[in-house]
């Protein structure tokens, strides 16, 4: 297809007039017959014993319909990696953090449940608990999890090719330095809840935001021991979720429970407090990085260990260790690397999924690094990336083969459109205590998900109805990225059907095929694909009935706009439905079209053993950041960032742009301000006043460039951009206020308080 009329376009959002007139209905809008209100009751200690709980008072209470402790579940541990399943969705024994589920009720109004939560009595036996994970991987050190754990060493991972040693020899200069990346939160505007109604005929529906709603539906069955067909997921619009709605929510089997003693709807729903107290976070990382160059800066050796703080429990904690280190075996061509992680439990709120899936830890640790090694070799930082880049045909020491890459491209153009040469050679002190400097920051990411699973494969159906409405079927959920108008969009673009005429349903298990959800930007090349495929199915069924309707052949058949026309004469041409009619009344079947997406390579790829398969398609950026600071208040602004960002094919400008600017956004927010503080494991800024995020009114001025290469896999040549535009931004920052002030920032947040002290050290130390 030479010349695209509606796939890389910039339309408007297929869901835009439902949003923004308040039509969309979200999670808290919805209110089923006899709904009772759920409540839990968390723990106040980060360790402690359970001697005892009295739930009798809460019985008592009119409006009170069911309380329960661990005795009334399953008693089923969890992880969404099954063999690490440590967490129950009521405690039995011990609690681990604040906020850990002890009990729960339902009653008749939200005001009663909590009066009956108030009113349960609790014994604890308060343990020694543990919150530094350097400490916590000690022998010697306190363990969060007593009971058949040997220490607060949760999972391992390892990555060795080549060998480093001798990379390490052969250098010239050899680097070696510490990062220490914080504690985050997706700080979605809808906080986490859900409504679960168990029917007379033991059903269970859970409605909720979520990103994978498939596997969420095989995660309760498990822990409710449940057959998966006694189980639906229907997914309720999004208000944010950046892969906080990846994995079950204990409030899930919790409210699910709640219902099957009721038999009502049970909604629970977090306040803001709880939410911050609760909700899984951005796993914090420690990264100690060596590197080994030569003097004139080839890269022969890398070396990283990562401590991971996992909290009190297992969540994707090995996951995003896991591929963190897939994406440290990527953006260069390095001959020796090693990759040594460790998940350490603590006794502190556990992680989850969070944009860039551990990526954005390590790569402020590597990328920050490389500019002190040209620093140290007196070269520029472009030049030093672009000598050590993989490139398209590369074949990197893992294994993996570099099929379509635009990073070289993307480097050369946020260099041009930034001013680099001329900002890096130009004065930098621009008023009274006043810096400024410029720095970059490239990154590899998925574009394409990955064969984690052992599977990659889905389906899309499509129906037209006889009016010409087409109805897609798929599984891609859209949490606010736009993967329902991506998906009409390539539908659209195959059968020549406007906009406006298609209907997509992505939100009902019991309807859509089985998939593993949305995350590692993996919707439009995986769903995008089976939509393509469905499409082109049904194109081809539609012209095969139009050439039985004109009598002629299927070659002279050409469809455009909603309608059938014969090519050599377009005067005789018929829309869709009148197809659709021809075929359901003259030919007796109607006009559908299926299409899958299957990956074979994914069952051959062993689970976290073998590198170099792992991912389909890669994606690519570089983020070239200025910023100016205030050497007397430690005062750090962003004055603008220009981020080129390897596409694919870019499917719809508007909507990627938006992509970009919000990742971006959340990036500038764990690089500059944001941190969950805590006060012996109780969090001390659980709420918008003290925890600080950026706003749309923070965004400084942006130049978002799209670099496209045109994927061989992917749909009309995408790539999913999702989450990268998050990876690279604080690495950026750091190694620009490194170049506006000659200080080297390693912990995240570089707020201006950690930057005021830094400053204040270094002048007392030339005193």
């Amino acid at each position: 297809m030479s010349e695209f009329t509606v796939f890389g376009k910039s339309v408007p959002r297929v869901d835009a007039r439902a949003k923004v007139s308040g039509e969309t209905k979200y999670l808290d809008d919805i209110k089923l017959d006899g709904m009772l209100y759920g409540k839990i009751l968390r723990s106040p200690h980060p360790h402690a014993r359970i001697l005892g709980i009295d739930i009798s008072k809460a019985k008592k209470l009119t409006g009170v319909r069911a309380v329960i402790t661990a005795e009334d579940t399953p008693k089923i541990k969890f992880s969404f990696v099954q063999d690490l399943a440590d967490k129950l969705p009521l405690c039995d024994k011990e609690v681990c953090y604040v906020g850990d589920e002890v009990a729960a009720v339902a009653a008749d109004s939200l005001e009663i449940a909590e009066e009956a939560i108030d009113s349960i009595e609790v014994k604890y036996e308060v343990l020694p608990a543990i919150f530094d994970p350097k400490e916590a991987i000690k022998p010697s050190s306190v363990l969060v999890h007593e009971d058949n754990k040997k220490s607060n060493i949760a999972f391992e991972i390892h990555k060795k090719f080549g060998d480093v040693e001798k990379g390490f020899k052969k250098s010239d200069h050899v680097f070696e330095d510490e990062f220490v990346t914080s504690k985050v939160t997706h700080c979605c505007m809808e906080t986490h809840g859900c409504i679960a109604y168990f029917n007379y005929e033991g059903r269970l529906t859970i409605y909720c935001p979520s990103q994978a709603p498939h596997t969420i539906r095989q995660e309760i069955a498990r822990i409710l021991n449940i057959p998966r067909s006694k189980v639906r997921i229907v997914s309720t619009p999004a208000g944010g979720a950046f892969g906080e709605r990846l994995v079950t929510d204990m409030k899930q089997p919790v409210a699910a429970i709640l219902s099957r003693l009721t038999r009502r709807p049970v909604k629970i729903v977090n306040t803001r407090e709880e939410e911050f107290m609760t909700a899984r976070t951005r796993y914090p990382y420690i990264v100690s990085v060596k590197t080994g160059v030569t003097k004139k800066g080839k890269i022969l050796a890398r070396q990283a260990k990562v401590v991971v703080d996992n909290g009190a429990y297992n969540d994707k904690g090995i996951s995003t260790l896991n591929y963190a280190g897939e994406c440290f075996l990527m953006s260069y061509n390095i001959p020796n690397l090693q990759y040594d992680g460790f998940g350490v439990y603590t006794n502190k709120q556990f992680g989850t999924a969070f944009r860039g899936f551990g990526n954005p830890q390590v790569t402020f640790a590597t990328e920050t690094q490389l500019d002190d090694i040209a620093s140290k070799l007196n070269m520029d930082p472009a030049e030093l990336r672009l000598k050590n880049v993989n490139r398209a045909g590369d074949v990197t020491v893992s294994g993996t083969e570099i099929t379509n890459s635009g990073l070289v491209d993307c480097i050369d153009r946020a260099v041009e459109k930034s001013g680099w040469q001329e900002k890096r050679s130009g004065p930098r002190k621009v008023g009274e205590n006043k810096y400024r400097g410029i720095g970059m920051a490239i990154m590899s990411h998925t574009g394409s998900g990955g064969r984690f699973y052992g599977y990659a494969a889905t389906d899309t159906f499509l129906k037209v109805s006889e009016e010409g409405q087409v109805t897609v079927i798929t599984p891609a959920p859209d949490i606010g990225q736009g993967t329902t108008t991506v998906v009409a969009q390539i539908v659209a673009e195959v059968i020549g059907v406007d906009l406006s005429n298609i209907i997509v349903i992505n939100s009902d298990t019991d309807i859509i095929p089985y998939d593993l959800g949305a995350w590692g930007s993996r919707s439009v090349f995986v769903c995008g694909n089976a939509a393509k495929a469905a499409a082109e199915n049904l194109k081809k069924e539609i012209i095969e009935v139009v050439s039985k309707m004109f009598e002629v052949s299927p070659e002279e058949v050409e469809i455009k706009n909603g309608e059938a026309f014969l090519k050599e004469n377009h005067g005789r041409r018929i829309s869709f439905g009148k197809v659709a009619e021809f075929s359901v009344n003259r030919l007796g079947h109607p006009l559908s079209g299926r299409g899958r997406y299957f990956d074979p390579l994914a069952s051959e790829v062993t689970y976290y053993k073998r590198a170099g398969k792992h991912i389909p398609t890669f994606t690519y950026g570089c983020q070239i950041v200025e910023v100016e600071v205030d050497t007397l208040t430690g005062e750090i602004k962003v004055i603008k960032i220009t981020a080129a960002q390897d596409t694919g094919k870019t499917v719809n400008p508007y909507m990627a742009e938006g992509q970009m600017e919000g990742a971006i956004l959340q990036g500038l927010g764990y690089a500059l301000s944001e941190e969950c503080l805590l006060d012996k494991g109780r969090p001390i800024n659980p709420n918008f006043t003290d925890y600080k995020v950026w706003t749309a009114l923070d965004i400084p001025k942006e130049e978002i460039i799209f670099v496209e290469t045109d994927d061989p896999l992917g749909p009309f040549g995408a790539k999913g951009i999702g989450e990268p535009g998050l990876v690279p931004t604080p690495a950026a920052i750091s190694n620009a206020i490194y170049h506006a002030t000659g200080i080297r920032l390693k912990r995240l947040p570089m707020n201006s308080e950690r930057m005021f002290y830094t400053l204040k050290k270094r002048d007392n130390n030339k005193k």
